[in-house]
C-alpha cells in the first residue's frame, strides 16, 4: 500500500497539491517461496532481481523531496525533471538486467558496436540498443503517469503495441506508480 498518509499535504500551495493527487492508494503482493515442496504450485520463477541506487546523484536524490511549506505544513515536493530522471533510472535498470537475459545474438551485436566506437573510434557508428522484445514476450512497465510511459517510450524505443499494456492499466486503475514497478515474462 502506497504510504501517503503521513505526508498528506494540508497546505494552499497549488504546486505541491499535485503530489496528493498522484499518490493516493495503490497495492501489490506477491507470495515468494523457496521451499522446494511450492515449486508445483507456483505459477512463476523468478529468476533474476536487481536494484539500482540512483540517490547519490543530486539530481536525482533532490527530485521527489520531503520539505516544509511557509505556512510549516510538511509536503512532498516533485522536481520537474523527474519523469527525464525515472526514464533514466529505468534505462539503467534495463541495461544491468540485459546481460542476463538477453540472447547471445543480442550481446553479440552490441559488445561488437560498443569494440566498433570505443577501440577503433568509428564515432560514426550508432550505439547499438538490444532489443528487448527477444527476451521477453510482454511488458508493463510502471503506470506513473503518461509522462513517465512516453520517456521510457522514447528511452528504450518500443513501439506503441509494446507500451499499451502499461498505458491501458494507466487509463483504467490511474497512477498505480508504487505497485507497478516492472513486470516482464
Amino acid at each position: 500500500m502506497e504510504n501517503k498518509t503521513l505526508n498528506w499535504y494540508f497546505g494552499n500551495n497549488r504546486s505541491i497539491l499535485v503530489s496528493n493527487c498522484l499518490f493516493r492508494m495503490g497495492g501489490a503482493a506477491i507470495l515468494l517461496s523457496n521451499r522446494p515442496s511450492d515449486c508445483h504450485r507456483s505459477k512463476y520463477l523468478l529468476l533474476h532481481t536487481i536494484h539500482i541506487h540512483k540517490g547519490a546523484e543530486d539530481k536525482s536524490y533532490a527530485c521527489v523531496y520531503q520539505q516544509e511549506d511557509e505556512s510549516r505544513h510538511i509536503d512532498v515536493s516533485l522536481y520537474k525533471d523527474l519523469k527525464a530522471i525515472a526514464g533514466e533510472a529505468l534505462k539503467t535498470n534495463i541495461t544491468t538486467l540485459g546481460p542476463l537475459v538477453l540472447p547471445m545474438s543480442e550481446k553479440l551485436l552490441f559488445f561488437t558496436t560498443l569494440i566498433a566506437r570505443k577501440a577503433l573510434k568509428m564515432n560514426k557508428i550508432k550505439p547499438y540498443i538490444p532489443d528487448f522484445k527477444m527476451a521477453f514476450e510482454h511488458f508493463r512497465f510502471n503506470a506513473g503517469g503518461r509522462a513517465v510511459l512516453d520517456e521510457i517510450e522514447k528511452n528504450i524505443e518500443f513501439s506503441d503495441w509494446h507500451m499499451e499494456p502499461s498505458r491501458m492499466t494507466l487509463y483504467r486503475f490511474e497512477n498505480t506508480s508504487s505497485s507497478s514497478l516492472c513486470v516482464t515474462s
